[in-house]
C-alpha cells in the first residue's frame, strides 16, 4: 500500500484567514452559479445556439474542477484531467442543481476541517499533444485557481444568459478586483 505524506507547516493566523477567504470566494462563485440556475428554464440551460457551448456545459465544467479537487485531496494528488464530464449534469437542470448543492456542502465543510497547509501534487495537460504537467501546489493555491477559473466561466455564462433574454446582476461573473476598481475603491492589502 502506497501512502502520500503531506508536508505539514505551522499555521499562523494570517494563513488560516487566507484559507477562510478562499473558501468564501469559492462559496461566492458557487452562489453565483446557483443564482443563474434559479432563473433558467431547462430549454435555456441546454441551449447551445450562441458560442456552441451551453450554460449547462459551463456549469458542468466548473463543477468538474471542484470534483477533481475533492477526489484528490485525500491522497494529496489532484488530477484535473480526470474529470467525470457527466453529461447528465450538462443536460439536466435538476441534476445540475443537485450537483451544485453537493459541491457547495463540500466547500462549506472545508471551513470546519483543520488546515493542512501541506504540499499537494497537481497534474494537468497543458498541450493537446504531450504528457501532462505535474507540479507541487497547496490547497490554498488550488482554491484560488478554482475561484478564477469559475469566474471566467461565469462571465461566459452571463453572456449566454443575456443573449437568451435574462436579466443578470451586473456584478455576476466579474472578478473581485474588477468590482473594486469599478467602484473606485482602494484594494485591501
Amino acid at each position: 500500500m502506497t501512502s502520500t505524506k503531506i508536508e505539514q507547516r505551522t499555521t499562523g493566523p494570517e494563513e488560516r484567514n487566507s484559507e477562510v477567504l478562499l473558501i468564501s470566494g469559492c462559496e461566492n462563485c458557487l452562489a453565483q452559479c446557483d443564482q443563474v440556475l434559479q432563473i433558467l428554464s431547462q430549454e435555456n440551460f441546454v441551449d447551445a445556439s450562441g458560442d456552441g457551448a451551453s450554460i449547462g456545459a459551463h456549469i458542468r465544467h466548473i463543477l468538474d474542477r471542484f470534483h477533481c479537487l475533492f477526489a484528490g485531496l485525500p491522497a494529496a494528488s489532484i488530477d484535473y484531467d480526470d474529470r467525470k464530464r457527466d453529461r447528465e449534469i450538462e443536460h439536466n437542470l435538476e441534476a445540475a442543481r443537485f450537483a451544485l448543492a453537493t459541491v457547495k456542502r463540500r466547500v462549506e465543510q472545508l471551513a470546519h476541517q483543520p488546515s493542512t497547509n501541506g504540499l499537494i501534487t497537481v497534474r494537468e495537460a497543458v498541450l493537446p499533444a504531450g504528457p501532462a504537467v505535474q507540479i507541487p501546489s497547496t490547497l490554498e493555491r488550488e482554491l484560488m485557481s478554482l475561484i478564477t477559473h469559475s469566474i471566467h466561466h461565469l462571465a461566459v455564462i452571463v453572456l449566454i444568459a443575456k443573449s437568451l433574454g435574462h436579466q443578470i446582476d451586473d456584478d455576476l461573473g466579474k472578478a473581485p478586483s474588477t468590482l473594486v476598481f469599478e467602484r473606485g475603491e482602494s484594494p485591501a492589502n
